[in-house]
This record gives C-alpha cells, sequence and structure tokens, in this order.
C-alpha cells in the first residue's frame, strides 16, 4: 500500500512552516504542532489510519456542478489531507486511541466543506470499524445541516 497523503500531510506542513505556503496564524499553530506531535513519545503516527480515510474520501463521487456532471470522485487539496490525516492518524501510545475526538475548522465559502465533511462522516459511519457507530451532522438551522447530510445521501445511493 502506497502511503502518499501522510507524506503530504507532512509536506504541506512543512511548506507552511517555511513560507513557501502563506498562512494565518491558526494554521502555521496547527503545522507546528503537527510536527512537535511526530516528536512526542505519549502519541504515535498511525500513517495507515490517516492514508486510509483520504483514500476513502477520495474514492466518493462528486454530487453538484461540475465534477458530478464528469463523474469524477473527490480529490483532496494538500491542506483537506493535512486536516484528515491529523484527525485520524495520531494515536495516545498507552490505548491507542485517536488523539482528537473533536475538531473545528473554520473554511471559506466554495472550498468543499459539505462534501469533505459528508465523507468523514461516511468514513466514520461505515469503514471505521465501530460497531454500530453513529454520525451526526449539526448546524444553526436543518437547512444547513442537510448540507452534509444530502451528499453523504447521494454519495451512498449512487
Amino acid at each position: 500500500m502506497k502511503l502518499k497523503h501522510p507524506k503530504a500531510a507532512e509536506q504541506y506542513a512543512d511548506d507552511v512552516l517555511s513560507g513557501k505556503i502563506l498562512a494565518g496564524k491558526y494554521v502555521r499553530l496547527a503545522c507546528q504542532r503537527f510536527k512537535d506531535d511526530l516528536k512526542r513519545d505519549d502519541l504515535w503516527f498511525d500513517e495507515k489510519s490517516a492514508n486510509r480515510v483520504c483514500n476513502f474520501i477520495e474514492r466518493l463521487p462528486h454530487v453538484k456542478g461540475k465534477w458530478a456532471a464528469k463523474k469524477q470522485n473527490i480529490k483532496l487539496e494538500p491542506w483537506q489531507v493535512f486536516a484528515e490525516c491529523n484527525l485520524f492518524g495520531f494515536r495516545w501510545a498507552d490505548t491507542n486511541k485517536r488523539r482528537f475526538r473533536e475538531s473545528y475548522e473554520e473554511v471559506a465559502r466554495k472550498n468543499a466543506k459539505s462534501t469533505r465533511v459528508a465523507g468523514r462522516a461516511l468514513y466514520m459511519f461505515c469503514a471505521d470499524g465501530e460497531f454500530g457507530a453513529e454520525v451526526y451532522s449539526g448546524a444553526t438551522s436543518e437547512r444547513q445541516a442537510w448540507e452534509v447530510f444530502r451528499p453523504m445521501h447521494q454519495k451512498i445511493g449512487r
């Protein structure tokens, strides 16, 4: 199995920290934490898990817009790979549980938030290895919550 996604996440962090990719304060801090966490003794980075979630999302079809019309699958951008690898890669050494149980992301409009989160939710629902997994979509309104649930439903209906 080729583990390209964890390497892409680390490269993204390196590029942000070197200034090659311009980023705000909190993105730079997240990249520094990623690099620091790779050196910690109480954490380990599960490359296979990080790669697996990214591969899963990239096997899902687009369900809206020109990419859906062309029947293209999702292609994660480096910053998206970084986010998924951060969430699913780091595990506590003593329990083997994922470090992060929650996440908060602020992303500008038209950056495939709903598409990516729908893919993440589907992964956690059916491919994460948890028996009886439950996934919830929350938002400030029911209409907005459907922006994540609808693509999930469309992706599995194909």
